[in-house]
């Protein structure tokens, strides 16, 4: 196990180490050589999820003064065992970044061409105590194949390589579906393994999820039980009570869906509320009055009381509009209160959405129709 770790990436058997227990890790480091030991500590001092601990220091650096010529030979002299050469990093004496050229560039310029001609000055890069998923959203974003990492001071300490930026992007995009499925995600390499588990760890994620939606969708319950006289007044209302809860809901968990993946996509910004509300208005409103249109022909060809459909459909629009403004505002609550905003969870969402629809419908029936 020894020689496969000291045979591994630095960035690969960091993933690793973080993977065992305290004191497994702790001992398997004891027996690493004096260099990868140390390279292996260093890249365990930074805070997890950081791009610091994800990175890797395998990356080739030159100088600016180098001609294209004598930076290919050194690219031939250190980086066989490199990561990553797709890329080279050009740093001064300091070791701060100062540019990027491609090895491509490298290979078709003169070979007498000062690298500083061929170089790109203006360098994406990350500090080491950047969110590692704020890393890989810059890779995919601007089709990296590698992501260079800064300290405070600006000097270059590892590069971030684009398949461990795809596998960031895919527990994170486990964990956030764990989150919508109303489930307690477990972070890490084995988060999408949920059928890797045991009955009881199964139990374990899902049962607070449920009880507590199973609580809280009680206050249906209630709210039916509080209009009762309404109903008795017009029982052709509980023909609907189905139809109107399951739109409320679905509505505001595609509102809640769209809204969580433009925050996580940054196609939104946590400060963009007021757009995001305006344009689920607007759509809303939309929506309300297409299938409130529909909910009214349904009535009237189930009861024969126009007035009767027209509660349903103004109940209807309004549960619309109303869903989609708390599905789209309840993510941005959850970030102001440095709350993961993808457990705004689907059930959850269609939960809350069960209860204003309720409570829209009987008070837009008891005013329409004077019960």
């Amino acid at each position: 196990v020894v020689q496969i770790l000291e045979e591994m990436s630095p960035d690969d058997r960091t993933r690793l180490l973080d993977e065992m227990p305290a004191k497994v890790a702790k001992r398997f480091l004891a027996q690493l050589s004096p260099e990868e030991r140390e390279i292996a500590t260093l890249l365990l001092g930074y805070a997890p999820n950081s791009a610091g601990r994800l990175m890797t220091p395998e990356y080739v650096s030159i100088q600016e003064n180098l001609t294209a010529g004598q930076a290919l030979e050194k690219i031939r002299r250190v980086g066989l065992g490199k990561e990553t050469i797709y890329n080279i990093y050009i740093t001064d004496s300091g070791r701060h970044l100062r540019g990027v050229v491609s090895l491509r560039d490298l290979v078709l310029a003169d070979p007498h061409r000062p690298v500083g001609e061929l170089a790109v000055h203006d360098v994406i890069s990350v500090r080491t105590d950047t969110d590692r998923e704020e890393a890989a959203r810059i890779i995919s974003e601007y089709d990296l194949l590698a992501l260079p990492v800064v300290d405070r001071e600006g000097r270059l300490v590892g590069v971030i390589t684009v398949d461990d930026a795809m596998d960031v992007l895919e527990e994170e995009a486990a964990e956030d579906f764990h989150r919508f499925a109303a489930m307690t995600p477990e972070s890490g390499s084995r988060a999408d393994r949920y059928y890797g588990l045991r009955p009881f760890q199964r139990v374990a994620r899902r049962l607070p999820w449920l009880l507590g939606l199973l609580l809280f969708n009680s206050v249906s319950g209630l709210i039916i039980a509080s209009f009762e006289s309404t109903l008795q007044a017009a029982i052709a209302l509980t023909f609907f009570i189905p139809v109107i809860m399951a739109t409320g809901g679905n509505t505001g968990a595609q509102t809640a869906t769209v809204t969580v993946r433009a925050l996580a996509t940054g196609e939104l910004s946590g400060r963009e509320v007021w757009r995001a509300l305006r344009g689920e208005l607007v759509t809303g409103l939309i929506l309300g009055v297409a299938l409130g249109l529909v909910a009214w022909v349904m009535a009237y060809l189930r009861t024969g009381e126009s007035f009767l459909g027209l509660a349903v459909a103004m109940a209807l629009a309004a549960t619309v509009v109303a869903s989609g403004l708390v599905g789209a505002a309840l993510p941005f609550v959850l970030r102001l209160l440095r709350i993961d905003p993808a457990v705004a969870s689907a059930p959850f969402i269609t939960s809350v959405g069960d209860v204003i629809s309720l409570l829209l419908y009987f008070f837009t029936a008891r005013a329409l129709l004077q019960l």
